[in-house]
């Protein structure tokens, strides 16, 4: 409890420019990698939120496409049943004349009072239609009304989290110059630049690790999904459009695209998912290494997948394995 105090109050007086003493190089990197985490959690919490609008949207595309025809059959069906009331009035009338003055046989009467009973059944079909109509266009409205309030809401949390993530951007970037000067960047590592060869493999799969490790080197970016920075879904999301597998744009949406399976199942193109709360995904490569998007301020690598706390395993089905 004392050294999270004493943290918390470090944290304050950096931030607030009121600091006596400068912190040293590995304090500012541990706060900038601190800090790069938790950007990371709000940008994937970012991309829950693009995600459910984008679910809303088809939804809201699919409720105005068919509000309008439902309009059209509720003008249809109102003229039907007006013209269908206007002329069993006049057959009513002629009809009752009719019988008082000229009985005729029977069987003539019978035959008027059924054709006066068919207008009344197919009117009633007409209202009864005209009603079930008029009831889904009623539900479709409110179902409309209620989707295009939760878009406006969605769309406005999109607004805070961007605003947020601009600001801790904003922030990353001045601990990084003041710990590495005016590039902002940590030392390159031989992981940034190395490429290691394609496993050889069969069809998609080897697509999928070829354009992965096309990308080691470029920059991380957040919402990225290339061609010039990525973030971590971003990348994974990039990687599997080339083979024709649309991903959602968020780790934790990906899991759950994907089939879980266990360590020892692992085969390059498989998933890693890193985190309690899943906000990082990373593409295994074979040999306990991966390659993913880290942080803001680093570059697509090559990491041991062990470099990070990992959540679970997935797969996500290709059309040959």
């Amino acid at each position: 409890m004392l050294w999270a105090g004493a943290t918390l109050i470090a944290s304050t007086v950096l931030i607030s420019g009121a600091a006596h003493a400068e912190p040293s190089s590995a304090e500012l990197d541990r706060q900038i990698r601190a800090k790069s985490d938790q950007l990371e959690v709000v940008v994937e919490k970012y991309h829950d939120l693009r995600e459910d609008l984008k679910t809303t949207a088809a939804q809201t595309g699919v409720l105005q496409r068919q509000i309008d025809p439902l309009k059209e059959q509720i003008t249809h069906r109102r003229g039907a049943v007006g013209r269908l009331a206007a002329a069993g009035y006049r057959s009513s009338r002629s009809m009752s004349l009719s019988l008082l003055l000229d009985a005729g046989t029977t069987r003539d009467v019978v035959d008027r009072l059924l054709l006066m009973k068919s207008y009344t059944q197919h009117q009633q079909r007409e209202i009864e239609e005209l009603a079930l109509t008029s009831e889904r266009y009623a539900t479709a409205q409110r179902t409309l009304g209620a989707l295009l309030d939760q878009q406006k809401d969605q769309q406005k949390q999109l607004s805070r989290q961007q605003a947020t993530i601009e600001s801790a951007i904003k922030e990353l970037k001045r601990l990084r110059t003041k710990a590495y000067g005016p590039t902002g960047r940590m030392a390159s590592r031989t992981e940034d630049r190395a490429k290691p060869a394609v496993p050889r493999l069969a069809g998609a799969s080897e697509k999928v690790l070829k354009y992965a490790l096309a990308q080691i080197g470029k920059d991380y970016k957040w919402a990225g999904e290339g061609p010039g920075g990525f973030d971590c879904s971003g990348l994974v999301a990039a990687t599997f459009r080339t083979i024709g597998i649309q991903l959602p744009h968020s780790s934790g949406r990906q899991q759950q695209r994907a089939r879980t399976i266990s360590r020892g199942q692992l085969v390059p193109g498989d998933l890693i998912f890193f985190y309690r709360d899943v906000h990082h995904v990373g593409i295994y490569l074979g040999d306990d290494k991966m390659v993913h998007a880290p942080q803001f301020g680093e570059r697509v690598r090559v990491d041991p997948i062990d470099s990070l706390p990992i959540n679970s395993f997935g797969r996500v089905v290709l059309s040959t394995r």
